[in-house]
């Protein structure tokens, strides 16, 4: 309770103010105004009992103007509905802090104020404390708001980046639920961040635990597999609200998606395997920033051509050339690996992989796939030159696990698309998608992309300057490096001007008649280059020398060595366009030339044609020479391995059939001779 003495004001429960003329140890003389308009004496223990129970409020002298916010503008006039209301009950003669006063206050805010009907109202407790407020700052509207944070408890831009970045990061790629290692961890980052921005500054315990909290509620992990869809979305949506990111490319999700559905081969014209699609998706733009099309198993390959599309782009797509500051990936082979990971290492990228099967630790991967499901596979417009037209992929069978997926016919016979077509309506529908208002972002994420760039520049990368850090593979230990400064890998040769230097280099500490052995890594899905290493006399580290493929200086796309080498097996590819040029017009309509139609055909028979019983008749064969004849070409064919057996055969089968069914009766009852 506040202290008073003479001259302080205080608000009796009419509302009305009066000031303490005079007060002692045994009395308080009051003077005021309204219905009390003469002096009066209270006893001290009377006047203090209804200071307690709020008959009397004590009046703040001074009363700071302070600064609103607009948030407290709109707090204070949501509040004042209430407080000017309660006022005029007062004085009507309602005690001010009483559950009756409350309850009329209520009838007569939602009588004038119809609208907060629908609302949560203050509660009772919360009332008093606002009137108390109000009236010890003598009705001083700003008394309402809450008040303005001076103390240093708001952390600045830079430290709630890191915070958000680093918490977020912890939460997908771990089980454990020990937050003291994690925090303990999180200082360590901290601290070397900090060497770099001075205004990275370390949150504290309890801060790092509230915004690792906001994650770890949202989502229960161990209830998660038996969630319903609905409310699986629910939370997937309540995670990607919680997972904040503050410019493009600081988190990237990686996944890979198998679906019911098989394309027709351009080169063949024959059905692919079942397709799947590699994506990395930007979660600060909801932008896909790399997706590959895949007809085979996951594998490193997939993984590591993933990477490569993050720095490619075309006349459609050109979101390309920053290096992400996180990826998110999961455990599986396409990702997890040594190609993957070496090539992250080169390319300077932090891979952190998130447990396995915990598709929620990636929610923003997840609901890209639940878009591509439903309006580009299901959804989008397909149209064809001659004027037929399909809602969605009429060759797409659904998710697997749905039950209502179409499995009556194998996914061959209903494949109608030709690989090309596919890549194309692809790519288109990814321009339209980033060309639209995200649902839940409430952002146009080319917009945000482009805004991204402005606000916060990084340095910029073009898919020829990192070509090298994709050369991981290697197909044998060592290669013997020819005179002419030349080495072949996988029947191609590649030479340089600094393979001839490291030839000379080498080749007079080798022994007379030997060639120097050099390493070779290359990239399988383009053969343009390979990277030699080798470790000259006297030196402990090796140098590295980017060769070029003699027969491919003039290349402007990459070729996979298989291609080059005549395999015509597709394996996989990106959906860049080379001379394709897309106008986004707000839907997903895509146009192909024709819906590939296959001619029904006969199943081939196997083995010999065998003659039909009306040629038999006509040329009067007995039994023996009927079936000798049905058995005509495999009689040959076994005369060379095992002259004889055939004529065996026919005497038993003969000898069989006239005593298993020495006549036939037809339709008619008559009997005939077989």
């Amino acid at each position: 309770m506040m202290g008073y003495s003479a001259g302080t004001d205080i608000t009796n429960r009419y509302g009305n103010v009066e000031s303490i003329k005079f007060a002692d140890s045994t009395g308080i003389v009051l003077s005021g105004d309204g219905k009390e308009t003469k002096q009066r004496l209270l006893p001290r223990k009377e006047f203090e009992k209804s200071l307690d129970a709020q008959v009397f409020l004590l009046r703040s002298s001074k009363h700071p103007h302070i600064e609103l916010t607009e948030y407290q503008k709109s707090t204070v006039a949501s509040r004042l509905i209430y407080m000017s209301m309660l006022k005029t009950l007062v004085s009507e003669g309602y005690p001010a802090t009483t559950q009756e006063t409350y309850n009329e206050l209520i009838k007569r805010v939602e009588s004038e104020h119809p609208a907060t009907i629908a609302t949560v109202h203050l509660k009772w407790k919360t009332v008093c404390r606002h009137w108390r407020s109000w009236v010890q700052s003598d009705f001083n509207d700003e008394a309402l708001a809450e008040q303005k944070r001076t103390s240093d408890v708001r952390l600045n831009a830079a430290t709630e980046a890191f915070l958000q970045h680093y918490v977020s990061t912890v939460y997908s790629c771990n089980n454990s639920t020990f937050k003291g290692a994690y925090y303990r961890n999180y200082k360590l980052e901290a601290k070397k961040a900090s060497l770099k921005n001075n205004d990275i500054k370390i949150a504290s315990q309890r801060t790092f635990y509230r915004r690792l909290g906001e994650l770890t509620d949202a989502e229960n992990v161990d209830n998660y597999k038996g969630l319903s869809p609905a409310e699986m979305n629910k939370r997937l949506t309540t995670l990607r609200k919680r997972i904040k990111t503050y410019y493009a490319m600081q988190r990237v999700e990686c996944d890979r998606v198998v679906l019911n559905m098989c394309l027709i081969d351009d080169k063949t014209g024959q059905p692919t395997p079942p397709i799947s699609l590699y994506v990395a998706i930007d979660v600060y733009t909801r932008i896909p920033i790399s997706v590959v099309l895949s007809f085979e198993a996951e594998n490193a390959a997939g993984g590591l051509n993933l990477l490569r599309q993050i720095f490619m782009a075309d006349s459609n797509l050109t979101m390309s050339g920053r290096k992400p500051t996180a990826l998110i990936m999961d455990n599986g082979p396409g990702f997890n690996n040594r190609l993957v990971k070496k090539a992250a290492e080169r390319l300077e990228l932090n891979i952190h992989y998130t447990p396995s099967n915990q598709p929620a630790k990636k929610p923003f991967i997840e609901s890209f796939f639940n878009v591509l499901r439903n309006h580009f596979f299901s959804g989008m417009k397909i149209e064809t030159q001659n004027g037929e037209s399909s809602i969605g992929f009429q060759s797409y069978s659904g998710k697997r696990t749905n039950p209502k997926t179409l499995d009556t016919i194998p996914l061959a016979k209903r494949a109608d698309i030709k690989v090309s077509d596919f890549k194309k309506l692809l790519n288109i529908f990814i321009t339209e998608y980033i060309h639209i208002e995200h649902e839940n972002a409430r952002h146009i994420p080319i917009e945000k992309w482009k805004q991204s760039i402005i606000d916060t520049p990084m340095p910029t990368f073009t898919y020829g300057q990192l070509q090298h850090c994709f050369h991981v593979s290697q197909d044998k230990a060592a290669y013997k490096l020819q005179q002419r400064g030349t080495v072949r890998c996988l029947g191609q040769d590649y030479s340089s001007y600094e393979l001839k230097k490291l030839y000379a280099a080498t080749k007079t500490d080798m022994e007379l008649g030997e060639n120097p052995s050099v390493s070779v890594f290359h990239d399988k899905l383009d053969a343009r280059k390979v990277t030699v290493q080798a470790t000259l006399p006297g030196e402990d580290k090796p140098v590295e020398i980017i060769a070029d493929n003699i027969d491919l200086y003039d290349a402007a796309l990459p070729v996979s060595f298989s291609e080059l080498n005549g395999s015509d097996t597709l394996s996989q590819c990106g959906i860049y366009q080379e001379h394709f040029s897309h106008t986004p017009i707000g839907h997903y309509v895509g146009q192909i030339t024709e819906f590939v139609k296959k001619k029904p055909t006969r199943k081939q028979r196997r083995g010999p044609k065998v003659a039909s019983f009306n040629e038999n008749t006509k040329k009067s064969f007995s039994i023996e020479e009927r079936i000798k004849e049905s058995h005509k070409v495999n009689a040959l064919k076994s005369q060379i391995s095992h002259s004889g057996e055939q004529d065996t055969y026919a005497d038993t089968m003969v000898s069989q059939t006239k005593e298993m069914a020495p006549t036939r009766s037809n339709d008619e009852g008559n009997e005939k001779q077989w």
